[in-house]
């Protein structure tokens, strides 16, 4: 047994009150047990910064690998809606332009840098993205939504290469007018959205839109050639 004196502000002892309480006022026994905690979190985290995000992670949705990659490969092409972009808010505060890197906190297995000429306000920012296409993709497309919707800015250019992604994004002119809403929402679908309009319009009209395809192709051998399992 080792003995130590520790000094706890008012403050303190009014967070751990429930854990002492639980110990009848033995705060020995208390401190072990917060001490047994913390060993836990440091052992499965490995540090208390790691261990600090759960509250943000359980916000948030775990899906398997597999899942995600269908995810990716379904949702490509399309933009999010402005209000679902904006979400992303409920598990990463974002105050600044550079505080969209959390968004790699999410769970995508991505590495974000983000360089704005300024933080708070930028008018021109720079994000590169490295790691997997489809999650570096996603990643990408989700940060430019939210700075245009929030921040009014433009998609520029992107650069895609095997490793990482780059995107450039600007200031598109001054004020909330109704033409520079629409550069900034044609920017997105330029570069973000090439199949965001045919599947708004399918989603929109899909009875319409199946009798279509099965009334102009050999949809039954499709079907069957395409996903072999569900025809067993």
């Amino acid at each position: 047994m080792i003995r130590k004196n520790i000094s706890l502000y008012e403050e303190d002892m009014k967070k751990i009150e429930q854990i002492t309480a639980k110990h009848e006022g033995n705060l020995s026994a208390a401190m072990r047990e917060i001490i047994d905690f913390v060993d836990f979190m440091l052992r499965k985290f490995d540090s208390l910064e790691e261990a600090k995000k759960i509250e943000q992670r359980t916000k948030g949705v775990c899906v398997p690998s597999e899942m995600l990659d269908w995810f990716l490969a379904y949702t490509s092409g399309c933009l999010p809606d402005e209000d679902a972009a904006g979400s992303i808010e409920e598990i990463c505060d974002i105050e600044s332009a550079s505080d969209l890197a959390e968004i790699a906190g999410i769970g995508l297995p991505v590495e974000i840098k983000v360089d704005a000429d300024d933080d708070r306000n930028p008018s021109a920012v720079t994000i590169r993205l490295t790691g997997e296409r489809a999650h570096t993709e996603f990643a990408a497309k989700v940060m430019a939504c939210f700075l245009a919707e929030n921040r009014g800015l433009a998609v520029e250019d992107v650069f895609r290469h095997t490793g990482f992604t780059t995107v450039k994004m600007k200031k598109e002119g001054r004020g909330e007018s109704e033409s520079n809403y629409k550069k900034v929402r044609d920017s997105l679908i330029k570069h973000f959205g090439e199949r965001h309009i045919m599947m708004q319009e399918i989603l929109n009209k899909p009875r319409f839109w199946n009798a279509m395809i099965k009334a102009t192709a050999e949809w039954g051998d499709v079907e069957r050639y395409k996903y072999p399992k569900i025809y067993r």
